[in-house]
């Protein structure tokens, strides 16, 4: 029943969308409607305290937002990762060249509808103009290669809030996509291919999250029948559910880089990942309108 309810409210948005009359009055209430849904008109601070202005909610989501996905200056390593993490000698691989057609190849499989970016470009412009702008984007990926590309004008983000309850009141009842530009989706994709090649021997049997071919779901799986087996084992037990907030939103930029050297990544691989990482930034977007940025 939910599926076929999604179903028809998915039709209904695109038929709208290709086939409303934009004279007719239905069609401008159901606009009305969506916009009242969509707009964001108070927020709850942690004190109580309900703030309308714009201002006040920007910068209410900024410094939420900061604190949350901003990294620290000087982070301290409290492990002795020599000792934790075994390094690897066949990595090497991750510092060939890009070829075109790794490009071509993340081109054919850019989604075309995904919601553009900063530079308002999505994955159908990137289809349909290919042959025109495919020459520009190959020298962008070898000037990234060879570290003679700036980041800092293409790697900017706009964070758009997509409400988790039916009334959200607060910053935590949102959950957040950040919406790249499509030049830093490609760089970005062509490394995430190459490590998809050999990122299962790198992490531990029980990462289920974020990896091909493997699915959130099975944690729920082995959970269940871990309690089942307990319950019937008839022994006094104690079990622990950990939950950790935001974990994947607040991990250290130099924590990654550490991993990667204590792993045995190739030099050129981990100074990608770093300038990808140093030249990223990102602003709010609250009620269409963008905010400050922060890094």
């Amino acid at each position: 029943m939910a599926i076929k309810k999604e179903y028809w409210n998915k039709r209904y948005t695109i038929r709208w969308t290709k086939m409303g009359d934009e004279g007719t009055k239905k069609f401008h209430a159901t606009t009305t409607e969506r916009y009242r849904i969509n707009t964001i008109t108070n927020l709850i601070v942690e004190d109580g305290r309900t703030v309308t202005e714009h201002s006040e909610k920007a910068t209410l989501l900024l410094e939420d937002f900061k604190k949350r996905m901003g990294c620290s200056s000087i982070p301290i390593m409290l492990f002795n990762l020599e000792e934790l993490v075994q390094p690897r000698n066949d990595l090497e691989s991750f510092s060939r060249s890009f070829s075109t057609l790794d490009i071509d190849e993340v081109i054919k499989h850019m989604p075309p509808d995904k919601a553009p970016g900063p530079d308002g470009f999505n994955g159908l412009f990137m289809k349909k103009c290919w042959n025109i702008i495919k020459e520009d984007i190959y020298t962008l990926c070898f000037d990234f290669f060879n570290g003679n590309l700036s980041l800092e004008a293409i790697n900017n983000s706009f964070i758009t809030l997509i409400p988790k309850v039916h009334n959200p009141k607060s910053v935590n009842d949102f959950r957040l996509i950040s919406l790249l530009s499509g030049v830093i989706k490609i760089i970005t994709k062509l490394l995430a291919n190459r490590l998809q090649e050999k990122i299962i021997p790198l992490i531990h049997t029980n990462q289920y999250g974020f990896i091909k071919s493997r699915t959130i779901q099975d944690c729920l799986a082995w959970a269940y029948e871990y309690i089942y087996q307990c319950q019937h084992s008839k022994k006094e037990l104690i079990i622990l559910k950990l939950d950790f907030t935001k974990a994947f939103d607040t991990i250290e930029h130099n924590t990654i880089l550490l991993m990667m050297r204590s792993l045995g990544f190739p030099k050129i691989w981990i100074n990608w990942i770093e300038r990808i990482l140093i030249s990223g930034s990102s602003s709010i977007l609250l009620n269409g309108v963008p905010g400050n940025h922060f890094h």
